[in-house]
């Protein structure tokens, strides 16, 4: 991540921004070292300069340079309604649309949130083949609006979930607000279903494919020439019992199901095994530790 100014035009960080703030001498160091690491350890590399609020124009195509070739590239955009106006104020144009004209978008960009655009911006950020990174849970905590995602999808565009402020880290709880969000706005049932799927497997689907394309990896399907990360959904539990192969998914986001996911593996390597993962005791101390030392200090 390269965050830099506090604001539009450049502005100085303020003294609480400034443990993440990089210049580009220090961001193209970080670049270059974890270049060094990501064919031994399985990673991708990408860059992500913050939003164009926190990166200046000339800022943002220097970082943009510095990413591998094929390497992704996220960007946060259009996230809050105050953030589309300052940008309009300084830029000339929407966050989005300035992004759209300036920056080259393709299919390395991920713009996260991305969720107030115009009808246009819409449409060309669909056809731009970007994925849109939604965090639905986060900003709907933020209280930032709600992504048009149905538009969108109807113009094939392609998006991924995540989390932005960490407040969940659970993607069926991200798909099942995401779904929920367009009900609500649009007073319908079943916005996202498509294809004569059940929503539920339409969203994971579509989730899967787009998240694979944010992160540049070969995952988000069961099929040759793709990596192994699986998941394994857990049969006994109740809101999956007797569930379809076609109804299962929908069961498990919408359903009252809390951890519908039994095992874990990525890259060929069970990471949870019966709901377990083998660190996950250390981890938990480790995490009460530093609970203990923030709250003495």
């Amino acid at each position: 991540m390269f965050y830099a100014h506090s604001g539009f035009g450049g502005a100085p960080p303020t003294p609480g921004q400034r443990r993440f703030v990089h210049t580009l001498d220090s961001y193209s160091r970080l670049v270059a070292d974890l270049g060094g690491g990501a064919a031994a350890h399985g990673y991708g590399l990408g860059v992500a300069p913050h939003s164009l609020r926190a990166v200046t124009p000339d800022e943002l195509a220097a970082v943009v340079a510095m990413a591998p070739a094929g390497g992704p590239v996220h960007i946060h955009a259009a996230e809050q309604v105050r953030e589309v106006a300052d940008c309009t104020a300084a830029l000339g144009c929407r966050p989005v649309e300035w992004l759209l004209r300036h920056a080259g978008i393709d299919t390395r960009w991920c713009i996260v949130h991305a969720t107030h655009m115009t009808i246009e911006e819409k449409r060309r950020l669909a056809a731009s083949g970007a994925v849109a990174g939604l965090a639905p849970t986060t900003e709907a905590d933020l209280g930032d609006g709600v992504f048009p995602a149905r538009g969108y999808v109807d113009h094939g565009g392609a998006l991924g979930i995540g989390s932005d402020s960490n407040t969940v880290i659970d993607p069926w709880a991200e798909l099942r607000q995401l779904e929920y969000s367009q009900r609500l706005m649009l007073l319908e049932r079943n916005v996202l279903a498509r294809r004569d799927l059940p929503v539920g497997r339409f969203l994971y689907g579509l989730a899967a494919d787009g998240g694979a394309r944010a992160i540049a990896q070969p995952t988000g399907a069961i099929a040759p020439g793709r990596r192994a990360d699986l998941v394994v959904l857990d049969a006994d539990d109740p809101a999956l019992a007797a569930q379809s192969v076609d109804d299962i998914l929908d069961a498990a986001i919408f359903g009252p199901c809390r951890r519908p996911v039994r095992d874990a593996m990525v890259a060929g390597r069970w990471v949870v095994r019966e709901g377990r993962h083998p660190e996950e005791r250390a981890v938990l101390a480790a995490y009460r530790e530093a609970l203990a030392r923030l709250a003495a200090a």
